[in-house]
């Protein structure tokens, strides 16, 4: 079936999950079983879930905007490269994936010390966490760009294009280790219940910077590295800012803490 048949799977795929989870999720007997006649809105909690999930969601939905002028400089080159970089990005969700659930654990673990007040654990949850995703980057960062040739082989059998390809993976390799400090700082934020100014800083530093390195470094080097270089600048500019700002209010809500229980 060609393409049909591939978008046909994914949907299957979808909907064999989200079955599966229901049945997992059914079958509890805990606070997390699902019971469809106890189901009902509360709406304070509505509008918490709310604050943080409509900054994360125009967040993503807006690098997929970003990534659109990205897929305008790679178009700028002939066909070949086009192939490669599609394959080669195949790389992108296998690493990300990963990644994002050590983001997860630590929004997780330091909105429950948060409540809980536990302030050097809050930390400690960070940094676990930013090592944890750090870590499996730069490891996997390293498989692919030893073993790089072969993981794009799968895709593509062209010697040529799979050389082109690896023109991404060489330096994707060594870049996805630095979003850790970027989305794992977010993700702290989050957790300390503050979403919009996470979300407008990573706006300025992922998007709109790379939007502008396009129409600037990469319209005047016209190479595909100058391209791919993009990631771990725009990476590490948003995370220094966010970094900045977590510092800050880290010590502003446990500073309000302090003074509330001396009162």
């Amino acid at each position: 079936m060609d393409i049909a048949g591939v978008a046909i799977a994914s949907v299957v795929a979808l909907y064999v999950s989200a079955f599966l989870v229901f049945i997992k999720l059914h079958r509890k007997t805990d606070s997390l079983a699902l019971r469809f006649s106890k189901l009902k809105v509360n709406k304070s909690k509505l509008f918490r879930l709310l604050k943080i999930a409509i900054p994360a969601g125009l967040q993503n939905a807006i690098f997929g905007f970003a990534n659109l002028f990205i897929q305008i400089g790679v178009n700028s080159f002939d066909a070949s490269m086009v192939v490669a970089n599609s394959a080669a990005s195949n790389s992108d969700p296998l690493v990300y994936n990963i990644m994002s659930a050590f983001y997860v654990a630590c929004s997780t673990f330091i909105g429950q010390n948060y409540g809980a007040e536990k302030k050097s654990r809050v930390l400690k949850s960070y940094f676990i966490s930013l090592a944890c995703s750090f870590c499996f980057a730069l490891f996997l960062g390293i498989l692919l760009f030893i073993f790089g040739r072969n993981f794009i082989s799968i895709f593509i059998s062209d010697s040529a294009i799979i050389e082109l390809g690896m023109r991404r993976l060489s330096i994707m390799a060594f870049s996805y280790c630095i979003s850790a400090f970027m989305d794992c700082t977010i993700a702290a934020s989050r957790g300390l219940g503050q979403t919009s100014v996470p979300t407008v800083i990573v706006i300025l530093g992922s998007c709109v910077f790379r939007i502008a390195w396009i129409f600037s470094v990469f319209a005047y080097f016209k190479t595909i590295e100058s391209l791919y270089l993009l990631f771990a600048f725009s990476w590490t500019i948003t995370a220094v800012a966010e970094i900045f700002y977590f510092a800050r209010l880290y010590k502003q809500k446990f500073s309000v803490s302090a003074s509330k229980a001396q009162q």
